[in-house]
């Protein structure tokens, strides 16, 4: 099986996808493969390399002509090469582009290092997978123009280039790509469940294994050292940590703080009885008037095309008035039109809490801030009002659930999304195909699923203001 730069993002995720694609073959479809590394689409890679200049594309559609017309490109010493390809046994990388600069190699007076583009604006955004990608490309770099770059590049979606260093990356590079090469010769690696594995085709052949032999990794963010600490105090399963006498197994435990081992003896118990455990009190701000926001976003495209809010008006007969309000872009070019109406309702409604579920939503307001500005007050209320229910409930309250994803929750509370298929990834498809195809039925689809996260948000929020300890 081939070693592609996608692969570093697979074992990622889970160590065991690298596994089953060599024994199943299975792979993601080109959406699903850019969104799970930050990728673009090659329309809009295309549109920044254009503003930057003049640049030679590889079309060939064959992995080894494209090698060869890569090899022709960088021989010839064309300045910047969009696509290429590098071939070297079962080892093959697709660097985004390729840029010369100057300096001695087997090529002449210059040499090639790789840029990866991607839709991140900040370098301590880069992840580790993104510097195995540049590692890898180094490596095979250096063995067609004996000059390894000491430098890895990531091109933003603004057409920012952000450097970082290789060199000293190398060691984590080299521990990860033997284990790589030694799952591809056969081995079968160390399962532990984690939200990466969501985002693989093998998920639910990962959760039902996971589930079969009760491993402590379905308990919701337990880290891969705690699960080594408790398999080496002789606790292998959640039931076994659900049983066991706290103290004394804290003795055993060198690392791990006992306030954390209790935590996770209550998440034990909690999935092996199926309900949850309320920690804390969550308090919440009051007023008349709350907010919730979710955004629905096209990564590929690097655009934010729906924001959506559900008011909830309180009343003094203690009924409560709900309506949802879908700020939508029906294109790209109207982006900056649908922030705008956005951050003007957000304006005026500069004193009400506005919650929402993780940390994007207010993430892609600063960004739009960044980009288009906004009405005096709206960083203010970004700041003093939004608030992350993820944040506020993670330590309160323990749910009898692998993952606490929106859905995860909100399903358990007993919320349901009026599309059987809705989904964060299906809401792009959705907007992809009404780009191409102008059905207003879809953009209907894309409204209802955000209106429905919102409700969901909405709902989760009433359910945990609700809660109290049972002891």
């Amino acid at each position: 099986m081939e070693l592609t730069e996608k692969t570093f993002f697979y074992y990622a995720k889970c160590p065991k996808w690298v596994r089953r694609s060599v024994v199943h073959g299975a792979n993601l479809d080109a959406l699903q493969a850019r969104l799970i590394d930050d990728g673009l689409l090659p329309e809009v890679m295309e549109k920044l390399l254009t503003i930057r200049g003049q640049y030679s594309v590889v079309e060939d559609e064959d992995q080894n002509d494209a090698f060869s017309r890569t090899m022709e490109l960088m021989k010839s010493g064309v300045q910047t090469i969009y696509r290429g390809v590098f071939v070297d046994g079962h080892w093959v990388a697709r660097p985004d582009v390729l840029e010369r600069v100057e300096g001695k190699s087997a090529l002449g007076a210059y040499y090639y290092v790789a840029v990866d583009i991607k839709r991140m604006s900040d370098p301590r955004s880069i992840r580790d997978e993104h510097k195995m990608q540049g590692a890898f490309y180094a490596e095979l770099l250096e063995r067609v123009q004996d000059v390894k770059p000491t430098s890895g590049y990531i091109m933003s979606s603004s057409g920012v280039i952000m450097r970082y260093d290789l060199e000293r990356f190398e060691a984590n590079y080299r521990l990860t790509l033997d284990a790589i090469e030694r799952i591809l010769a056969g081995e079968d690696p160390a399962h532990i469940l984690t939200s990466g594995c969501k985002t693989s085709p093998f998920f639910n052949v990962c959760m039902d294994e996971t589930e079969d032999c009760d491993d402590l990794s379905l308990l919701n963010r337990i880290q891969a050292s705690e699960v080594e600490e408790l398999q080496g105090a002789g606790v292998t399963t959640v039931l076994e940590l659900a049983a066991a006498d706290v103290a004394p197994l804290a003795d055993k435990l060198l690392d791990m703080k006992e306030d954390r081992l209790r935590f996770l003896h209550r998440q034990a118990v909690s999935l092996k009885e199926r309900v949850h455990d309320v920690v804390e009190v969550i308090t919440f701000p009051q007023s008349n008037i709350e907010l919730y926001f979710d955004i629905e976003s096209d990564p590929v495209r690097d655009l934010d095309y729906l924001f959506g809010v559900l008011t909830v008006v309180s009343k003094e007969d203690g009924t409560t008035e709900e309506s949802y309000q879908a700020f939508l872009a029906k294109s790209e070019e109207e982006e900056q039109r649908a922030w705008e109406e956005f951050a003007q309702f957000l304006h005026e409604h500069k004193h009400a809490p506005v919650y929402h579920y993780g940390w994007y939503e207010i993430s892609v307001c600063h960004k739009m801030i960044d980009r288009y500005g906004a009405p005096d007050g709206v960083l203010e209320s970004l700041e003093k009002n939004f608030i992350d229910l993820n944040a506020q409930l993670r330590s309160a309250v323990i749910f009898p659930l692998p993952f606490y994803s929106l859905k995860d929750l909100a399903r358990y509370i007993g919320f349901s999304w009026r599309a059987e298929d809705a989904s964060g990834v299906n809401s792009i498809r959705w907007y992809h195909e009404w780009l191409e195809r102008g059905d207003k039925s879809l953009l209907e689809r894309i409204v209802q699923y955000n209106e429905d996260d919102v409700r969901a948000t909405y709902l989760l929020k009433t359910w945990l203001k609700k809660q109290r300890p049972s002891v």
